[in-house]
Parts: structure tokens; sequence; C-alpha cells
């Protein structure tokens, strides 16, 4: 059998030590959680109510940016903005601000793209969290297609 003995300033320096890692690991994860706070959704996007919890208040959203969105045709996936944005988000998020939104309050956020297809083909996509409006766009999937913003 063995027999360790500690003097009491190495059961203080131990003490000191754990108390530390403890310290710096409580600060870290307050660090973590206060860079990436998911923000409320606003009242309104683009100046219009955003309110997206039936397929009717989404269609009226979009008739009132200009845009005919067909009754018959609706597709939703669930999303997850990166926590990180890359080139293709900093690129996507450029395309919300000239829309008057920006995607970077919702870093980490679990939202849902809804889909609409209008008379001329063109698909009319919105991200919803938390039944509100946050941003969208608008693309053609011909070979030369293109992606917008929601409002031009």
């Amino acid at each position: 059998m063995y027999n360790i003995n500690f003097t009491a300033s190495a059961k203080k320096s131990i003490i000191l030590t754990v108390f530390s890692l403890f310290l710096l690991a409580c600060i870290s994860l307050l660090m973590i959680g206060s860079t990436f706070h998911i923000s409320q959704p606003p009242e309104e996007y683009l100046g219009i109510d955003n309110d997206a919890h039936t397929k009717e208040q989404r269609i009226a959203f979009l008739e009132k940016i200009g845009y005919s969105p067909s009754n018959d045709y609706e597709e939703s996936e669930q999303v997850r903005i990166p926590i990180e944005f890359g080139d293709v988000y900093n690129r996507y998020n450029e395309l919300q601000k000239q829309s008057g939104g920006d995607l970077l309050n919702y870093r980490g956020a679990d939202c849902i793209r809804y889909t609409y297809i209008d008379q001329d083909e063109r698909r009319l996509n919105l991200l919803v969290y938390n039944d509100r409006i946050i941003g969208g766009d608008v693309c053609t999937v011909s070979l030369d297609g293109e992606m917008k913003p929601l409002l031009n």
C-alpha cells in the first residue's frame, strides 16, 4: 500500500489550479453565449407586418411587395443559419441587407425556408424564425439563373 502525503502548500496549489480552470471554463461559456445571442424577430420586415404563422399570411406578405405567388405550391424546409458565415452566407447576407434585413443576429438559429412559385416560374423564398419573416430571396432555376433580394 502506498501513502501519498501533500504538504499544506501543495494542497493550496492544487486547489488554486482547479479553481482557476473552473473559473476559466465559466468565463469561456459566458463569452460564447453572449457572442451568439439570437435576436427576437422584428414586428415588421421591409416595412410590412411580417407575421408568417400561416400560408395565407406568407402569401399576403409576398403580394404586398409585388409578387403573385401560386396558392397551389408551397415547399418548406428547416434550415440552420450557420454560426460562422463563409463566403456563400456572406454573399447571401449581402442580398438580405439590400432589402433591409440582416441575418447576423440569427447566427445559429433554426429557421424554416418557405418556397413559392410565381407566374414567371421564379422561386420566392422566405426565411421564417419564430413565425416572423427575417429574410428571403427571389431566384430562377434556369441554366443562367440568378438570385436577387426580395426588394430590388
